[in-house]
């Protein structure tokens, strides 16, 4: 079960810090740093917790699942972390 929890946190966190830092590329906004911990904490959590709920209800001896809904949640919590950052911090 480390080796999958493992799996799930750098699969959640890697994906989403990776699409946000493609998103923010040409221009990135201000106070990055933070905003980057934020996505990437962010990811972690919703890697491990999308990868947790498949791999207990579907799959118990494929990790494929399992990676895939680490990806999904890791990504669907960053962006929800990435959207409400960047709609205080903006000012607009």
């Amino acid at each position: 079960m480390s080796k999958l929890l493992l799996l799930w946190l750098l699969t959640g966190g890697g994906i989403s810090t990776a699409v946000m830092m493609h998103i923010w590329r040409p221009d990135p906004p201000p106070g990055i740093f933070t905003l980057y911990i934020r996505v990437l904490l962010a990811g972690i959590i919703g890697g491990v917790l999308g990868g947790y709920a498949v791999h207990g209800s579907w799959a118990l001896s494929d990790p494929m699942p399992g990676t895939v809904a680490a990806a999904a949640g890791g990504l669907i919590l960053s962006g929800f972390a990435a959207a409400g950052a960047r709609g205080r911090s903006s000012g607009h």
